[in-house]
């Protein structure tokens, strides 16, 4: 092949001020050529409440923006401007309180209505996030549904007044930075679960937040899983993580154990190193992202001698900055992946691993990591015992999940039902089937078709 034809060239000089390469050192950059995760590399703004991102999700979707924070008092006040004359100071006052009691709960305004939703407060990290969610999930088919639902009119006069009384919210068309959707298969998911919530005005509003957070907790964790998996993962499907239930009881044994949290954070631990990786491996100068298995197949299709004499270069160049660690030490096992370009990938990425532990730049590659642990030890996790945190899924989660997979549906195969589950990332193993399949007895959801167990049947909970 002509060096005409390759098509694939790294960018020395681009790498090089990127990662301000000097004599003694570099930074370890990330988010210029490739918007993996939407992370930094210190903890600061850290994000695991996500009460702001949907407020931030829910403004860009609708192009809407929150020029400044809801005043309570002044909101109250605007209410009473449009009511007009009152008999008396006391039946003004009575209102008012009437209407803090329904429509203010702990200083906030509450969701009574869909266009509240675009009222709720959003620091710079929560934007950060909920600008990374519309990025990989949603799609401008979903547009005109979302303008139908938010611009619905209200035929309750109370509801009415409370909502003219609002600040306006000023038209905004949002420039989003473009993140690498690793996992197409995810979207096409969400669109259509999406499609089904904003249809459903009381489970959108109720469930909006759970279901950000559950479909950023999905993406992330499969995202990981992929990402050790390099070219080898299938990005068609998700890996196999089981969850625990909030009502049971767990032992070291169970699957959902072993193959929960345990085997997941593994994977995570490495987020920083593959950022780095990839971003170094994107300065490409072909104006697109790329993940590990599209570099994988790019390089079955080109010279994979120069490729891989350049990834070599780079690995030299970046191992000759790093000053603090014993590169005669770095043990290097030789992965055959079938592609020489590409044995010199794993090569990069062990180096990176290598130098991050017990170096100045641990913090750093700590700090990356936490982003997601925090928020699943916040949001998808229960501490138990010895056996530290565990994945975990709430009652609710399953009702709301159920409801998601059934939607129009009047009933669903007990067996659909968990496929579909599994299809969302949600796993479970035997004695945490056992206790989904008893609660929606209790809920009596549960219809038998005959004694067989495959002929169970689960009702839609709408």
């Amino acid at each position: 092949m002509s060096n005409s034809e390759i098509t694939y060239k790294l960018d020395m000089e681009s790498i090089s001020s990127t990662f301000k390469f000097e004599e003694n050192g570099l930074t370890h950059s990330q988010g210029n050529k490739l918007n993996l995760l939407p992370y930094t590399a210190n903890e600061k703004t850290l994000v695991s409440n996500f009460d702001g991102v949907v407020g931030a999700f829910s403004r860009i979707i609708s192009n809407k923006q929150l020029k400044s924070d809801l005043n309570i008092d002044e909101f109250v006040e605007n209410v009473i401007d449009q009511v007009g004359d009152f008999e008396g100071a006391t039946s003004k006052e009575v209102f008012k309180d009437i209407i803090k009691t329904i429509f203010i709960d702990k200083g906030s305004l509450i969701d009574f209505d869909i266009k509240t939703i675009n009222y709720i407060p959003s620091s710079k990290a929560e934007e950060k996030i909920a600008s990374f969610l519309y990025s990989i999930f949603f799609d401008d088919t979903l547009r005109d549904l979302v303008k139908k639902h938010y611009d619905k009119k209200v035929d309750n006069i109370l509801y009415k007044l409370v909502l003219n009384a609002l600040p306006d919210l000023v038209e905004k068309q949002y420039s989003i930075d473009m993140y690498l959707n690793y996992l197409p298969f995810i979207k096409e998911l969400f669109i259509k679960d999406f499609e089904f919530l904003i249809q459903h005005e009381e489970l959108y509003k109720n469930s909006l937040k759970r279901f950000l957070e559950y479909y950023y907790m999905f993406y992330v964790s499969q995202l990981s899983m992929k990402l050790s998996n390099f070219e080898k993962a299938d990005l068609t499907r998700p890996e196999k993580i089981y969850y625990s239930l909030s009502w049971e009881s767990l032992s070291k044994n169970r699957t959902a154990y072993k193959f929960g949290w345990d085997l997941l954070k593994n994977s995570v631990n490495s987020l920083f190193s593959h950022a780095i990786t990839l971003e170094f491996l994107n300065h490409h100068g072909m104006n697109k992202q790329l993940g590990y298995v599209e570099l994988y197949n790019l390089f079955q299709s080109d010279d994979q001698k120069l490729i891989a004499d350049q990834i070599e270069h780079l690995y030299q160049e970046y191992t000759k900055r790093i000053k603090d660690k014993e590169w005669s030490q770095f043990k290097y096992n030789d992965i055959d992946s079938g592609n020489e370009a590409f044995n010199k990938v794993y090569k990069l990425f062990n180096a990176i691993e290598y130098q991050f532990q017990k170096s100045s730049r641990t913090r750093a590659y700590e700090a990356y990591k936490n982003w997601y642990i925090k928020f699943v030890q916040d949001n998808f996790a229960k501490r138990r015992g010895a056996l530290g945190y565990c994945l975990n899924i709430t009652e609710e989660d399953i009702i709301l999940m159920t409801k998601i997979c059934i939607k129009k549906d009047e009933k669903l195969k007990l067996s659909v039902l968990f496929e579909k589950f599994e299809r969302r990332g949600l796993f479970f193993d035997k004695d945490s089937k056992i206790k989904i399949i008893q609660l929606f007895e209790k809920l009596n959801l549960l219809e038998k078709k005959s004694d067989s167990g495959d002929a169970q049947y689960v009702r839609s909970v709408l």
